[in-house]
């Protein structure tokens, strides 16, 4: 049966068992997850497209002990998983988010076996390794995977209605990393063509849309209505228990009901400027998210008593301008990570190990006095090595960012507004290493994660360093993207929002980056944003349609 018919044939009564805010990763794993197990499910999706910032995305998926790790000889337990996300996370952590922590890793396994069950969306294991491989627990490969391409024909009308991609839409995300594209990207491109082809003729998507794809055909199966252009406004509370939602549908003013529960998953509120200023002061730009993730959940939340939480915390990123929907996003980059490229802030220094997993963590570093940011402006250096070397990786001037050129590193310095001295110094310095091989400053290259990803295996001695010295030299704008907030309604370990006073509210569950991410900015591996939005979308849903409270 198609789904426009199977979805149309649900009663619109406006009584629902659980009503799903928001058709992301976490939305729709929430709705599948209930749906599936006999729940009569809404999701309200304030934009006219469905898949939010999960569409956008990269599609990778970190999920410690999957069924896929044997396979790759990546051999997982619950224990180690445990121990390596203690072993990393920032200090102090634990005495809130243990039980949190628990939750996920026992149930993320678990919601990926649902997932293919109840969907068509089938997995691929990453040889990818996790960003603190040395750490107690760290494994070198098997944590993340990603959706394999899917066709979206079999949606319908529907398929017009997916966000659409940042990202080329025909490379998977595996596939970019197994074939080092950035390294080598001629060889990658030939070797991926027939692949490519393929994917064009049947309209196969890949990473973030994919997921998406196979999530909302999965719930549509189910006969899971879906309300676009439907945003919500208002949770509704009676006898102290959340019990539905106020929304506009098209315009129109209307209430929905909820007897089992109301499950957020709106997203962060990284196009909100009035909170951006309260808790992310200075500048934002390039953002890599949809414009309607503006808050609504956590405000919503708030007027019901919701304690706000981990509201300072985001998924920062380094990217590259791009043109979408009319304006400019920032695209995840790996350009930084090569050889023959660097770095600096306004003072022409380097400030972090560009390979690092968690770069975002200095871009948030703030002076104690003035709140703002330590090393931002930022720019990014290369060299004519680089450029002949990456040329597909070498970021291009478009109408929202420009790539500057000079012969001398100090004409380049004047050009962005970056101290000389400090850039020719630092460049000189970061070259010395690059011959040793060893990054005396910052460790670029020490680690298993350094040498493995974005990594150029015939640079030598050190795959993830280069000199910087060969005219012409180029810079690039390193801004403070933000692909999402992390901070919002609190929740405990069955994905309960948490009034003020500590107590449940019953009857509100929220999943995603609009409740209070247990893993915040320092992601413990790629994969640690849809990882999570997806585990806890799933344990939100098992919940709510079990009326659990």
């Amino acid at each position: 049966m198609r789904v426009e018919s199977v979805a149309a044939s649900v009663a619109d009564n406006h009584t629902y068992d659980v009503v799903v805010i928001g058709s992301g990763a976490a939305g729709l794993c929430a709705a599948l997850s209930a749906s599936a197990r006999g729940s009569r499910v809404l999701v309200l999706e304030k934009s006219d497209l469905v898949g939010g910032t999960s569409a956008m995305s990269g599609g990778g998926v970190w999920v410690p002990c999957n069924h896929y790790q044997a396979g790759v000889g990546s051999h997982d337990s619950r224990e180690e998983a445990l121990e390596y996300i203690r072993a990393v996370a920032p200090q102090g952590w634990h005495n809130v988010e243990e039980p949190l922590w628990v939750a996920f890793v026992d149930h993320a396994p678990e919601m990926l076996r649902f997932i293919e069950k109840a969907s068509p969306l089938r997995f691929a294991p990453c040889l990818e390794p996790d960003p603190y491989v040395e750490s107690p627990g760290g494994k070198r490969f098997g944590r993340m995977v990603s959706p394999r391409p899917i066709s979206a024909l079999s949606l319908g009308s529907w398929r017009k209605r997916i966000r659409g991609p940042m990202f080329s839409p025909w490379i998977n995300y595996h596939e970019i990393h197994e074939n080092n594209f950035y390294a080598q990207s001629t060889r990658a491109l030939l070797r991926l063509a027939p692949k490519i082809f393929y994917r064009m003729v049947t309209a196969k998507r890949v990473m973030g849309n994919a997921l998406m794809v196979g999530l909302l055909r999965g719930c549509l199966e189910r006969g899971c209505a879906v309300w676009t252009d439907a945003p919500a406004r208002r949770l509704c509370r009676r006898d102290g228990r959340v019990d539905g939602v106020e929304l506009e549908r098209r315009g129109v003013p209307m209430t929905v009901r909820a007897r089992k529960g109301v499950v957020l998953a709106s997203g962060g509120f990284e196009w909100n400027a009035q909170m951006m200023a309260e808790h992310f002061p200075g500048p934002v730009e390039w953002t890599g998210s949809p414009t309607t993730n503006t808050g609504d959940g956590q405000r919503m939340a708030a007027e019901i008593g919701a304690m706000l939480d981990r509201m300072d915390q985001a998924l920062l990123y380094g990217t590259t301008a791009t043109p979408y929907e009319g304006g400019v996003r920032g695209v995840p980059a790996g350009d930084y990570c090569m050889p023959h490229s660097m770095v600096v802030n306004r003072h022409g220094q380097r400030f972090m190990n560009e390979k690092a997993m968690n770069f975002g963590l200095a871009f948030n570093e703030r002076d104690p006095d003035s709140g703002a940011p330590l090393h931002l402006p930022a720019w990014r250096i290369y060299d004519s090595q680089f450029a002949s070397k990456y040329p597909l990786a070498l970021p291009k001037t478009n109408k929202f960012a420009t790539r500057f050129v000079d012969r001398t590193l100090r004409g380049l310095a004047g050009q962005i507004g970056v101290v000389p001295a400090g850039l020719e110094e630092t460049a000189a310095r970061f070259s010395g290493f690059a011959r040793t091989g060893r990054d005396d400053d910052f460790g670029r290259g020490e680690t298993f994660w350094d040498r493995q990803r974005m990594a150029d295996p015939n640079n030598e001695p050190n795959p993830t360093l280069g000199s910087i010295e060969v005219p012409p030299f180029y810079a690039y704008p390193f801004k403070a993207s933000f692909l999402g907030t992390k901070g919002g309604a609190r929740t405990n370990e069955r994905g309960q929002v948490i009034d003020r006073g500590g107590a449940v509210i019953h009857g509100l569950y929220a999943a995603g980056n609009v409740m209070a991410n247990p893993f915040g900015t320092k992601a413990v591996g790629a994969g640690t944003t849809l990882g999570p939005c997806l585990t806890w979308g799933y344990i939100c849903g098992l919940n709510a349609h079990q009326n659990r409270h």
